[in-house]
């Protein structure tokens, strides 16, 4: 069975950001553990830039999408901003099939993503 985990790294405190790696699948079996997961993090989430990591993150489904698209308007209403990093060729053919890239940005890396902020 699938299974999604969020791994909090430590709050870089100097450039006012945090990663969040995803590991596993985000499919109709896991959203909502990841919403509720999401939801629990982003409750105490104080930062204003959040970078989510998705190296480890083997498919994502619509409904994922559509959350994520959803935590972006939050933070774009909050004068926040969340940047994704280390996305898979298949996770990225996805988000540019459905435009996602179009609204958050994309990079290859922590450092990448640090130096845009």
């Amino acid at each position: 069975m699938a299974q999604i985990n969020l791994v909090p790294n430590d709050p870089n405190a100097e450039k006012n950001y945090q990663v969040l790696k995803l590991v596993g699948e985000i499919d109709r079996d896991t959203v909502a553990n990841f919403r509720e997961s999401m939801e629990q993090f982003l409750s105490s989430f104080t930062l204003p830039n959040l970078i989510l990591d998705l190296a480890e993150l083997q498919f994502i489904n619509s409904e994922g999408i559509g959350f994520i698209t959803d935590v972006y308007n939050r933070f774009t209403a909050q004068n926040k901003k969340i940047l994704i990093i280390n996305a898979s060729t298949q996770i990225m053919d996805i988000f540019n099939l459905v435009g996602l890239n179009q609204l958050i940005t994309c990079l290859n890396s922590e450092e990448e993503a640090a130096n845009s902020l």
